[in-house]
């Protein structure tokens, strides 16, 4: 899986944990705090930690947030701060803006002004985000019991034209195959093992949670 790189404004607890998880992933990952304290604890241990102000227009702009795959504003504790972080970026042109909030009120606001998305949660929030941004094409995991997942996955360029019967998914990988959604064509079972699979076909696969990251994150088949 190729590098991406993210921008995480805002070292507390939430920035902090989020921007060490995208760059043990292996993604590049600037940090950004007014906090000399909280650059310095986190410095050595992702991309690269500036000191700068989050919510100043020529801060961002020196450091091309424009740049970066998605930037996350973790700035939740002042919400005078967040808007103007928010706002700037929108000007700025970031690719994807992120933003934490810490009250539903929060949210509403910040989705009008301009964030792509905004999330309310700490600590496991930040780990399920991370997972989020580096596992694309996994669109979502819903626990059926502690060790089956069923999950809806985007299928890559490299499944093209390969059958169920070609990938061998139960056999080789405790993996089931139950649902396709191609665009344009409603929901269907998946009974025939020579279906030819389309580039981002969906499916609907049922296994452990660690099997569906090995065939659909990192593309072990």
């Amino acid at each position: 899986m190729s590098e991406k790189s993210y921008a995480v404004i805002g070292l507390g607890i939430f920035g902090h944990r989020l921007a060490i998880e995208l760059y043990e992933m292996g993604n590049s990952v600037l940090g950004v705090d007014r906090n000399r304290k909280l650059v310095e604890q986190i410095n050595e241990r992702i991309s690269e930690a500036v000191v700068a102000d989050g919510a100043d227009y020529e801060a961002l702009e020196e450091l091309k947030m424009q740049d970066f795959d998605a930037v996350v504003v973790g700035m939740s504790d002042n919400l005078e701060q967040l808007i103007l972080c928010v706002t700037n970026l929108k000007k700025i042109g970031a690719k994807r803006i992120i933003a934490k909030a810490n009250k539903k009120i929060h949210e509403e606001i910040l989705l009008k002004i301009g964030a792509d998305e905004v999330i309310l949660a700490e600590r496991e929030m930040a780990e399920k985000l991370a997972h989020k941004l580096d596992r694309p094409d996994i669109l979502e995991i819903i626990d059926v019991d502690e060790n089956v997942k069923l999950a809806n996955v985007t299928l890559g360029k490299h499944f093209e034209g390969k059958t169920l019967k070609d990938l061998n998914l139960r056999q080789k990988h405790n993996i089931n195959a139950i649902l396709l959604k191609r665009k344009d064509l409603p929901l269907q079972l998946i009974t025939d093992p020579n279906l030819k699979f389309q580039e981002n076909d969906e499916l609907y696969v049922a296994g452990s949670e660690k099997d569906i990251h090995k065939v659909f994150r990192d593309n072990k088949i």
